[in-house]
């Protein structure tokens, strides 16, 4: 997840606008504006091509400037990793009050989990540009992952000044209110999503945890078939088979287990819940057979599976 995340925030930097001189230095001498054009045109490997040291050598000011953001940039989109970092890194040395350059250096160094490095330059650039939003959000995640939602919040918020038809960064500012326990804000900031992007599954489930902390169960379940309807992935349809457990809706709990089974054999949770409703019925010998599969989990740190070891241990 959060590679997953990560990964998206490079994405989302390099899908901006990526001028050099909106804000910087002296006017273009337009050698790199053809360059530019094929960057445009998503003809990464003609970019990479296009800008040899030679040619590189050969730019000044803002052109220069550009030339290391596009080099990064489609390196990264070739999958040439290192190689990006390493134009970044050289760049950011060249100019170091560049934020395209620092926030996309920033930006590989938190895919790599090097979240110090990163968060160094992600402030420098809030420094020249206190509203960045590519600064903010990187920031964003990694208070997010280091278990600081009220810091992430607050980044997100200053982010969302300038990205406020963003249904993704709407999403991950109601993911952190609701690890604060701020239902009622977590609700609006979704509700911002879905009008942005109805149906957006991710959301829909959000809504359905928020949902079931303020009591509303039928709600919350409903929210999980919503987002189940609109492609959802089995974590969804594992929560919505507990929550049916927790009601005491066993054959529906049942179903769900069926269904995630099918798709994931030998899954704990899944395997957790048919042993409940199998127990409840009377199927002891089967119930214990779904909980020595389930406690048999590699991870044995899952809660899952310490959880069917437990009750199997009780049967027995």
């Amino acid at each position: 997840m959060r590679r997953a995340c990560a990964a998206a925030l490079l994405l989302l930097l390099t899908a901006a606008p990526a001028r050099a001189w909106r804000l910087w230095g002296e006017p273009s001498d337009k050698k790199i504006r053809p360059v530019q054009a094929l960057h445009d045109a998503n003809k990464a490997a003609e970019v990479v091509a296009a800008l040899t040291p030679q040619f590189m050598q050969t730019l000044r000011g803002t052109d220069l400037r550009q030339a290391y953001v596009l080099l990064g940039e489609d390196l990264f989109r070739l999958g040439r990793i290192d190689q990006a970092l390493g134009v970044y890194q050289l760049g950011v040395q060249l100019f170091p009050k560049n934020v395209d350059l620092l926030t996309r250096q920033a930006g590989l160094l938190h895919a790599g989990s090097l979240d110090e490095q990163a968060k160094v330059l992600y402030r420098k650039a809030l420094d020249l540009e206190p509203k960045h939003f590519g600064a903010r959000l990187g920031l964003a995640e990694i208070d997010k992952a280091l278990g600081f939602p009220d810091r992430a919040a607050a980044h997100y918020e200053v982010a969302l000044e300038t990205m406020e038809e963003r249904p993704d960064v709407w999403r991950d500012y109601a993911e952190v209110l609701l690890a604060q326990r701020q239902f009622k804000t977590a609700e609006l900031a979704l509700a911002r999503t879905l009008a942005l992007k109805t149906n957006d599954p991710d959301a829909l489930v959000l809504l359905a945890f928020v949902l079931r902390a303020r009591g509303d169960h039928a709600g919350a379940i409903a929210r999980l078939d919503g987002a189940l309807a609109h492609g959802a992935g089995v974590g969804a349809r594992r929560a919505k088979a507990l929550w049916l457990l927790e009601a005491g809706r066993l054959p529906e709990a049942e179903a769900e287990a069926a269904q995630i089974l099918a798709e994931v054999p030998g899954d704990a949770a899944a395997l957790w819940v048919r042993a409940r409703t199998r127990l409840a019925a009377g199927q002891g010998v089967k119930a214990c057979d779904d909980l020595t599969l389930a406690a048999g989990e590699p991870d044995n740190a899952r809660f899952s599976a310490r959880a069917a070891r437990a009750l199997c241990a009780g049967i027995r």
